[in-house]
């Protein structure tokens, strides 16, 4: 599953995190989406509930996301669930609502907008304009139904921003083709160079440890989406091409990317 071989329970080194950072966390889509959930009517619950079970039957992590939304209102909710749900809400511009499909969300002008706004407050240096035009062409992709296309780029861009926002953040430092863990925060590293995007994740989860509530970059195999990610981007994984998969893929890119935005030097 892993790029290298990777001991997370070894001991890291402790970097005081900015406080007022912390203030952050409590973004406004992901407040809006709890109280989203606590208010919506039985009848559109169970219609969520019943549409992401639909989709489990292609890409299994729906049943993840439905089982996060069908928790009880006292118990805490996935992050990457609630910024979905966020999104569900359009259900509400359609007269008839079963003509809508969750899965077309990812093409509306509200997501993309949404997504953009996010991107655009990054502060992730010299390669902020290349991704944006890597994220246009991702949009793209989708709207085509090319998900051998657009999976890996999702992936990659996952990782990709994750690096441009440690190297921002002076975590990383690059070194020609190389990347150095400036705080050793990841040990038995020859020369602290990081190679894994689990690397990465322990290192911002040192930046600031709300990274740990990020889908994307949690370093367990309770997710197949995770799980999965090694064997597609070096072509030994040919069963998840499909837009449930991308879809899925969009929903941590736009949670990474809006929490991201919040974080700073």
């Amino acid at each position: 599953m892993y790029d290298d071989d990777y001991d997370d329970d070894q001991p890291v080194t402790r970097i005081p995190q900015n406080q007022q950072r912390n203030k952050q966390l409590g973004q406004h889509i992901v407040k809006e989406a709890q109280q989203y959930l606590e208010q919506i009517s039985a009848d559109e619950h169970a219609l969520l509930i019943q549409t992401l079970r639909d989709l489990a039957t292609t890409e299994p992590y729906f049943d993840v996301l439905a089982d996060e939304l069908d928790k009880p209102v006292e118990m805490k909710v996935a992050n990457d669930a609630l910024n979905l749900l966020y999104f569900w809400q359009l259900l509400h511009q359609h007269e008839d609502q079963k003509q809508f499909h969750l899965l077309d969300a990812i093409n509306t002008e509200f997501f993309q907008t949404e997504m953009l706004k996010a991107f655009d407050a990054l502060e992730i240096g010299e390669n902020k304009a290349q991704r944006r035009l890597v994220l246009l062409e991702a949009f793209k992709l989708y709207k085509l139904n090319f998900h051998a296309g657009c999976i890996p780029v999702l992936y990659a861009q996952l990782e990709g921003i994750l690096t441009d926002v440690l190297i921002q953040t002076g975590f990383l430092k690059q070194s020609g083709t190389k990347f150095v863990d400036v705080y050793k925060i990841v040990p038995g590293l020859k020369g602290s160079e990081i190679k894994s995007l689990w690397h990465k994740a322990k290192i911002a989860n040192e930046l600031n440890h709300y990274f740990a509530e990020l889908a994307a970059y949690q370093m367990d195999s309770s997710s197949t989406v995770a799980m999965t990610r090694h064997n597609i981007l070096h072509g030994t994984e040919l069963t998840h091409f499909n837009q449930g998969r991308s879809f899925v893929l969009f929903i941590w890119l736009f949670a990474a990317v809006s929490f991201m935005s919040t974080v700073s030097k």
